[in-house]
């Protein structure tokens, strides 16, 4: 899976409102300047998010960006989908065949199952992580989210489940 400059930047936006005032939420140019962003870009992230339904804008002088959901209900997945898209098996199976339209193993491929538990383990992580589980110390959030994953990693041969 690749991870693009647009969720990576609009996740860190997610995670300053995470982390704001709920009540008073913040400004693009408070984003901007927390993240180094211009405020354009911070503006065009926001506005994907607002259409994901992830927030929502209050407009006045004393306007800016709230959260539509607490931290606690805010997957990453939901993020990945309003930002970008997390890829099929399929989409990874369609780029790959070589000279012809479609893969010559097209009937029985032996990598699609790979390509298959991946991305279900993608699917599954990103759906069971929250902004809350993001909201704290590098330490902190590594020590949840191994603990999260452990079980999962550990199945793969060659991994020992310690994380990066």
């Amino acid at each position: 899976m690749k991870i693009t400059a647009q969720e990576e930047y609009g996740l860190r936006c997610l995670l300053q409102l995470a982390q704001a005032n709920e009540e008073k939420g913040l400004t693009v140019k408070e984003i901007a300047l927390g993240e180094g962003l211009s405020p354009a870009y911070v503006e065009k992230l926001l506005r994907l998010l607002g259409k994901g339904g992830l927030i929502h804008s209050v407009r006045g002088v004393k306007g800016g960006y709230l959260l539509n959901k607490s931290p606690q209900e805010i997957s990453l997945g939901a993020v990945v989908r309003a930002l970008g898209k997390i890829p099929t098996t399929r989409e990874i199976c369609d780029r790959f065949t070589g000279n012809r339209t479609s893969c010559i193993h097209i009937d029985n491929c032996c990598i699609r199952a790979a390509w298959e538990t991946m991305t279900a383990a993608i699917h599954s992580f990103l759906d069971k992580t929250f902004l809350s589980d993001l909201v704290g110390g590098e330490t902190k959030v590594r020590q949840a989210l191994n603990h999260q994953t452990l079980p999962v990693l550990t199945r793969f041969p060659g991994n020992r489940g310690g994380g990066g």
